[in-house]
């Protein structure tokens, strides 16, 4: 997947920014935002660690997430369906923003996952924005329309780990632009954050096994809503590009 790395911090410092940001209302459908407790956080973290350190490639973009995470993204309940599991599902949107890059459009992530106490079931999609249209992003998994999205449906028991690409499906995104600051949310040097409210929608009609997971691929769809976002915007300087 394409991503840019941005560094994780502490569990310490995770697990104390946590509540620290709250999602504002939104004009579209939304479900009521919910704020992760310290624990459900920590579950989820530990989860896409544990996805990363067996699929190297989303590593970066785990952290990315992990990120949003900390800052105290409030996520909602979407009704997704699909055969990865039953759910009920919740997601945030992640926006991250490369000043130093003027012909870099930003880049647009979705976490889909289930039961934040103790998730098995993820979606991740990752889609770029149009230098032209920067808070929005419109791509497809078979490069077939828009951009090249990317993404991948994972299933974990345990110890392990099974992975599926999407083949076929599209992936739309729309912010509503930044919405106050990340609360008492500290970024590093060079880096800001802000809350934004994003409609995101998708479907993966077909899907194939990555390296060490065999059977047929599942599919995934949402038609679409309001969720809670975060917008992490680097600096030329920024030390975690």
């Amino acid at each position: 997947m394409r991503v840019s790395r941005v560094c994780p911090w502490t569990a310490a410092v995770f697990l104390t920014l946590l509540a620290s940001c709250s999602s504002s209302s939104s004009t579209g459908p939304k479900q009521p935002t919910i704020q992760l407790t310290a624990t459900q956080a920590q579950a989820i973290t530990q989860r896409l660690q544990q996805i990363a350190a067996s699929n190297p490639g989303i590593s970066d973009l785990a952290d990315s997430i992990t990120v949003g995470i900390q800052a105290g993204v409030g996520v909602n309940a979407v009704d997704v369906t699909t055969a990865l599991g039953s759910g009920p599902f919740y997601a945030f949107g992640l926006k991250r923003v490369f000043s130093g890059s003027p012909g870099f459009g930003p880049t647009f992530d979705v976490l889909v996952f289930d039961n934040p106490s103790d998730p098995q079931n993820f979606i991740i999609i990752d889609v770029f924005a149009g230098s032209a249209t920067p808070d929005a992003a419109n791509g497809s998994f078979d490069g077939s329309a828009g951009t090249v999205a990317t993404g991948r449906l994972f299933q974990v028991s345990g110890d392990s780990t099974l992975a599926w690409i999407p083949t076929q499906g599209d992936v739309s995104i729309a912010g509503a632009g930044p919405n106050g600051d990340c609360g008492g949310f500290q970024p590093p040097t060079g880096v800001t954050c802000a809350q934004e409210t994003m409609h995101i929608s998708f479907s993966m009609t077909s899907s194939t096994p990555d390296v060490g997971t065999s059977g047929a691929g599942p599919t995934a769809s949402f038609t679409g809503a309001d969720v809670a976002g975060i917008v992490l915007t680097f600096s030329p300087d920024s030390p975690i590009q």
